[in-house]
């Protein structure tokens, strides 16, 4: 196994990690441990934790170590926004011409949704509704929207890990139904519309809940 690979190991599983905090903000990235858990040198978790630094996701402190990003209020907001503009955009032209298998792909997922939904089971919840932004991108025709939106995609499933609580489910699952709905009408400005209304009220209800709308 390369080096290089050997890095994208090292990457996915510190990545994951954050994502599902496992390793929770402010935590310690203990590269000794990683090196011993994936069965590599210490060089290639050197090299994820160095990608995973200029991606946001972890700071490192000379002399210290490195550490899981701690998000602020701000960050969120920021992040949210972000992916109501970009995912907007994305839902936009997703709408032109979804084939039959993409939307049977999405009705299947708010069907999975609801089950979910009504056993308030937020972890596998967030699955399906990961899966239903995933149909979306391959949806979208413009390969450097997607290529923008996923780092923030993996940033969002981290902070409403983080803030289980604070997810809306029954809002969430409304608004993947108007999304789908306008989809199979093929009406893109209705898409974009609801997918940055989901975006815009997960951002407020996120920031309420976990910083007592600090901004």
């Amino acid at each position: 196994m390369g080096k290089q690979n050997q890095a994208q190991i090292a990457y996915d599983s510190i990545l994951r990690d954050i994502k599902e905090n496992q390793l929770t903000q402010g935590q310690p990235i203990i590269e000794e441990e990683y090196a011993k858990k994936l069965d590599m040198s210490r060089t290639p978790v050197r090299e994820a934790i160095r990608l995973l630094s200029v991606e946001g996701f972890v700071t490192v402190y000379p002399r210290k170590g490195a550490y899981v990003s701690v998000l602020t209020a701000e960050d969120v907001k920021e992040c949210y926004e972000m992916m109501e503009a970009v995912e907007g955009m994305i839902a936009y032209l997703a709408a032109q011409q979804p084939s039959s298998e993409h939307v049977n792909q999405l009705t299947e997922l708010i069907g999975r949704m609801n089950e979910q939904k009504s056993l308030s089971n937020f972890h596998q919840w967030k699955e399906y509704d990961i899966e239903f932004h995933r149909t979306l991108h391959r949806m979208c025709p413009n390969k450097l929207l997607i290529y923008h939106v996923e780092k923030l995609f993996h940033k969002t499933y981290q902070i409403q890990t983080r803030f289980v609580a604070g997810v809306n489910l029954e809002k969430a699952t409304e608004e993947h139904r108007f999304i789908l709905d306008a989809i199979i009408a093929k009406d893109s400005e209705k898409a974009r519309h609801y997918t940055q209304q989901n975006w815009n009220r997960a951002r407020n209800e996120l920031v309420n809940y976990g910083y007592n709308d600090k901004l």
